[in-house]
């Protein structure tokens, strides 16, 4: 069979359009999107919230009534100020919604571009691996406090913008804990 030609072969063009794509192979297969939103995108694992992707900007009143009454069972939660291409230099912090409080079950927790002076608001919830990447806090003594009242917590993974002090301290108030630096 004769190979078709170049120009013989339909295209098609999009424009205007945005995509999105999702890798869910850390569930193994067994993951599927719930929601998507432009501030808000949820992860299901047989069906139930497992990863929250969020912007402070969203109202969990907007996720579909299946969706919102089992929201605050998600295990891991994202939360950075957009989610479109972020330039370092002139995207703005964000602040840690109240609403987050209501989470019962997180325990891995990613802060990018966020202020973190209420970091201490989520002490209660049972965060394992603590990722901090772009953020901002005005009281270095007041973010280790609050990172030292996580009492399930096991990993920080951090970049640059987490001052030796604060990374200091924290290794001597628990020693085992893994301190993994994110390279860029």
């Amino acid at each position: 069979m004769k190979d078709p030609r170049r120009e013989d072969i339909p295209k098609s063009v999009f424009r205007g359009y945005n995509s999105y794509g999702a890798d869910l192979s850390y569930l193994n297969g067994k993951g599927k999107m719930l929601f998507l939103d432009p501030r808000c995108v949820v992860i299901g694992l047989e069906n139930l919230p497992y990863t929250v992707f969020l912007t402070p900007e969203f109202d969990l009143e907007n996720l579909p009534n299946e969706i919102r009454k089992d929201i605050h069972e998600a295990k891991q939660l994202i939360l950075q100020p957009t989610f479109s291409s972020i330039n370092s230099k002139s995207v703005k912090f964000c602040v840690i919604p109240k609403w987050l409080t209501n989470f019962k079950n997180i325990d891995f927790l990613r802060f990018s571009h966020v202020e973190l002076d209420d970091l201490d608001s989520l002490k209660k919830l049972p965060v394992e691996h603590l990722i901090l990447e772009n953020i901002k806090f005005d009281d270095s003594d007041n973010l280790i406090v609050s990172i030292t009242q996580f009492q399930h917590l096991k990993e920080i993974s951090y970049d640059k913008s987490l001052t030796n002090y604060v990374i200091d301290s924290v290794n001597e108030w628990k020693s085992d804990l893994i301190l993994t630096p994110i390279l860029k």
